[in-house]
This record gives C-alpha cells, sequence and structure tokens, in this order.
C-alpha cells in the first residue's frame, strides 16, 4: 500500500516520510527540533512511529527498511533488533527521522 506524506500537525514539521539533517532545519534554533525527539504518532498507514535521531549511520535496505534499536531516554537509534525500521533510503548519524514500528497494532 502507497501512503500519501502525513503530517499530524502541519505546523510542527516533517512528515512521516521525511528526515530532518542537521542544518537544514526551518526554524530559528537549529538546536531544537520540533516535534521533540520521543513523540509518538499514527500514521495513515496505520503504523506508530517515533521522531529519533540516528546515532550512527543506518544503511539502506529493501522494504521494509533496516531494523533498529531506540534507546531511552535520548531517543536515539541505531541499527539493532528493536522492532522499529528507518527509512529505505538509509539515514546519516547525527539525522533526525521517523522510525516505525514493525507492525501495526
Amino acid at each position: 500500500m502507497v501512503t500519501s506524506p502525513f503530517r499530524t500537525t502541519g505546523q510542527l514539521g516533517p512528515d512521516l516520510h521525511q528526515q530532518v539533517t542537521p542544518g537544514e532545519v526551518w526554524y530559528d534554533n537549529p538546536d531544537l527540533v520540533s516535534p521533540v525527539v520521543g513523540t509518538r504518532e499514527t500514521g495513515d498507514d496505520g503504523f506508530d512511529y517515533v521522531w529519533v535521531r540516528a546515532s550512527a549511520n543506518v544503511a539502506a535496505a529493501s522494504a521494509p527498511g533496516t531494523q533498529v534499536s531506540i534507546t531511552v531516554p535520548a531517543y536515539t537509534a541505531a541499527a539493532g533488533s528493536g522492532g522499529f525500521y528507518a527509512p529505505i533510503a538509509g539515514v546519516a548519524s547525527g539525522d533526525y527521522f521517523w522510525a516505525k514500528k514493525g507492525s501495526t497494532l
């Protein structure tokens, strides 16, 4: 199923299929991210997403993407068996992205 980019609130920033690199932010303070890491949302595809920051490079992979583990309370993500997935294009260390939970509900 192809889903459209989905924003929970257009004023809060990136859609669920977008990643943000440091220095490419669209607000006044690049050290502040909106939404904050750890924010959870449900997409129009029925999957849950968590806004995280990559603590290491995550390799590109075919669908569903490379599985990542999320470390709390910092909400950093790196390759591992945590049940969440990075975008199929991969993610560079330091980038923010929506990690997709591996199953619905």
